[in-house]
């Protein structure tokens, strides 16, 4: 069996195992020297593998274990970095919010389409409506009363109806309008989640209260808050993020 040895710092051998015992009694090889052979797994002392040598002292007493601090310790907590749903950004220097002219475009965007959506639902409502009224004065007993004033009804309604669904389907299956899509903005809640159907209809109608705030304040609040929100972002804790 062939061993190796620590002295100085370096390591020698192998050696024999006869030639270890001769060391061990020159005293080359001492109880603390550090030894090694092959299917080890790391170097240890001498007098740990083979026993301490003959004739060598007894190993020292251990020392006193200390005394046992019985006032309790305080031990500053660790916090660890909070997480967010897959395709949010982390809170901080990560997380870029939407702010007031990126916004604006945005809404830009969804009132030409909204735009383009009414025209062809309320063009025809209306040529139906002038027919209707050219008809009832000049000829009234062909007419209706009544009738007359449905395309105008139905008008009113999808005025109101038609920028409803469109913001609450957006919202809550894509959490954002085509315009904020086609600008890589996102609505989410304060803590990264979706925006739920409830919520997303909740926020129309604080969009709706915003907009009759006086001078647009409730929309212009957005380029001085530290999150980039609107008066309906407030009411209903949301927040519009970019994707990207």
């Amino acid at each position: 069996m062939k061993w190796y040895y620590a002295e100085g710092g370096k390591q020698i051998g192998p050696v024999e195992e006869s030639a270890l015992d001769d060391l061990v009694r020159q005293g080359t090889v001492r109880d603390d020297t550090l030894v090694w052979r092959e299917g080890m797994a790391a170097w240890q002392r001498h007098s740990a593998v083979r026993g301490p040598s003959p004739g060598s002292p007894p190993p020292p007493a251990p020392p006193p274990a200390p005394a046992i601090d019985l006032q309790p310790s305080y031990t500053q907590p660790s916090y660890s970095q909070p997480t967010y749903p897959q395709g949010s950004q982390a809170v901080g220097g990560a997380r870029r919010f939407g702010g007031f002219w990126i916004r604006f475009l945005a809404r830009l965007i969804d009132n030409l389409l909204l735009g383009i959506a009414l025209c062809i639902l309320i063009v025809p409502l209306a040529i139906m409506g002038g027919g209707l009224g050219f008809l009832a004065a000049n000829r009234p007993e062909s007419v209706d009363i009544t009738t007359v004033g449905l395309p105008i009804v139905s008008i009113i309604l999808l005025t109101i109806l038609v920028p409803a669904l469109y913001e609450i389907y957006f919202v809550s299956t894509r959490a954002a309008t085509p315009g904020k899509l086609a600008l890589g903005l996102k609505i989410i809640r304060a803590d990264g989640a979706p925006i739920t159907t409830g919520l997303a209809v909740g926020r129309f109608f604080a969009y709706l209260l915003t907009s009759l705030i006086p001078l647009a304040i409730g929309f212009i609040i957005a380029g001085f808050d530290r999150e980039k929100r609107a008066v309906h972002d407030h009411i209903c804790g949301t927040r519009v993020v970019y994707t990207r």
